[in-house]
């Protein structure tokens, strides 16, 4: 049971939103960090005894079968994989509020008891969904560059190449982003078995059948090449490249990464 309380890393009384509906619903939110049990996810519950009763009730029953489920405790999961921007709207439109944006568009807002408790909110959530030291996760409103180039963040279905920097291969999906290529799992989408930023990559290329590149050593896999099989090299290498156009230009550096055929 210690386990449980011990991902948290904030929780609190919050309102949010009610799909589809204008009605703002009090709830008690938990968020909790990346682990064995999952990434870094928010957890709503109606109120604070439920989501005790929660993690009371799943330590229980892990404890006696692994493969039992909890179905009494109603509560919702909000993954914070995809999350890019956490910022706070303007007092004058939405007091003590705090906003998250997702790669695919969607939007979580939520609003606190006091201005403390909503910038606690934004302090934590923003540590907690940056995954890197480059800072992948924007803690203000996002520029006009990194807001026209969500639309250009895809996925492809690709086959990974066996290769020394992951123990891994065969058929994964490939995600270019703003900021960085990461690759999930195929079968579990939410599944992020790696990751690398654009601008610590040495160069990348494609043809018809291929698309691979070349990590540096600060990647979290090391230097080395990747090999992926995909009728989709084209798209693949146009939508990286126009990710790296964008960052040269809000850095104003030169461009180091060669592109073309390797």
């Amino acid at each position: 049971m210690d386990s449980e309380f011990s991902d948290i890393l904030k929780q609190g009384y919050v309102k949010i939103r009610r799909r589809h509906f204008w009605i703002h619903q009090r709830c008690w939110l938990v968020l909790k960090k990346a682990s064995g049990k999952g990434s870094n996810r928010l957890e709503r519950y109606p109120t604070e005894q439920a989501s005790n009763f929660h993690c009371q009730q799943k330590a229980r029953l892990s404890s006696q079968d692994g493969h039992m489920k909890n179905k009494s405790s109603r509560y919702n999961v909000i993954d914070l994989t995809e999350v890019f921007n956490i910022s706070r709207p303007p007092k004058e439109k939405k007091k003590y509020a705090v906003l998250l944006r997702f790669t695919d568009d969607n939007t979580l807002t939520f609003t606190c008891d006091s201005e403390k408790e909503a910038a606690d909110w934004h302090k934590v959530l923003h540590r907690a969904c940056v995954h890197d030291e480059q800072g992948t996760v924007s803690s203000g409103e996002p520029d006009l560059l990194a807001s026209s180039l969500r639309h250009q963040c895809e996925r492809f279905r690709v086959c990974l190449l066996p290769c020394k920097g992951l123990v891994m291969s065969g058929e994964c999906v490939l995600q270019v982003g703003s900021k960085a290529i990461s690759l999930w799992d195929a079968r579990n989408p939410r599944l992020k078995l790696a990751s690398w930023p654009l601008m610590w990559l040495r160069r990348f290329g494609r043809d018809r059948t291929w698309f691979t590149f070349e990590a540096g050593r600060m990647c979290e896999t090391g230097e080395g090449f990747f090999k992926f099989q995909t009728l989709e090299g084209e798209a693949i290498y146009q939508t990286v490249h126009a990710a790296v156009q964008s960052i040269i230009q809000q850095q104003d550096c030169p461009h180091r990464i060669v592109e073309g055929h390797i």
